[in-house]
């Protein structure tokens, strides 16, 4: 029988591969939030960490409420959004602030303050693109699923760019086939930034007013 240094060595390997990948992982919202929060409670049980972990459920609770992380979501953007992304993005901060997750940066005060009010600018004004948050504020520290950008402060606060694209396909005549048509770049449709709860954190876009009205 292998050692339990070997299966949680193995569990840290998994878990920044269940962020870069999340759709590998889980179907939907509830699902990624059940893969995620096993490997948390994994991680802190074989740690004798079981206070943290309490806490930390303790903390979503009282933020997303009694639906759960994906039932926040859900509530915004319809029963029908997956939000595989957006869930593990919510987790992936949680297995950073205990040491499970690295991030490839972090902003300082100046930086963090000037991304927080920007975002907080844009709540149904306007569309933003991925490019223009990346040009502005540099590499994200952490990206989930290709979709999320998430920027991390040095005192150890989160905001997530829950950005989507969705494929267009149209048909190529002499082809016989549709083809996808190139676009402009994935739109942000949310902004998450630090707040008690989700929804006073939660900022949304144009797009994300839009998609939200549409849910």
């Amino acid at each position: 029988m292998r050692p339990a240094t070997e299966l949680r060595q193995r569990w840290l390997e998994t878990v920044p591969s269940m962020m870069k990948r999340a759709g590998m992982y889980a179907s939907d919202g509830p699902q990624m939030e059940t893969v995620a929060r096993m490997f948390l409670e994994n991680l802190c049980f074989l740690d004798e960490r079981d206070e943290d972990f309490a806490a930390i459920r303790q903390t979503l609770g009282d933020r997303y409420g009694a639906c759960g992380v994906p039932g926040a979501f859900a509530q915004v953007f319809g029963s029908g959004s997956r939000c595989v992304e957006e869930v593990a993005s919510v987790y992936a901060e949680q297995f950073h602030r205990l040491g499970y997750l690295e991030v490839g940066g972090t902003l300082g005060e100046s930086e963090w303050a000037a991304l927080i009010d920007e975002a907080r600018t844009w709540s149904g004004q306007r569309d933003v693109r991925r490019d223009e948050v990346e040009a502005a504020f540099g590499p994200p520290g952490l990206v989930v699923g290709l979709r999320v950008l998430c920027y991390v402060s040095t005192a150890g606060e989160w905001a997530f760019f829950d950005c989507w694209e969705e494929t267009v396909r149209r048909y190529a005549p002499g082809k016989g086939c549709c083809e996808p048509v190139p676009g402009d770049g994935p739109l942000v449709r949310s902004v998450r930034v630090p707040a008690p709860d989700f929804r006073s954190g939660l900022v949304l876009t144009l797009f994300g007013s839009w998609a939200h009205r549409s849910a």
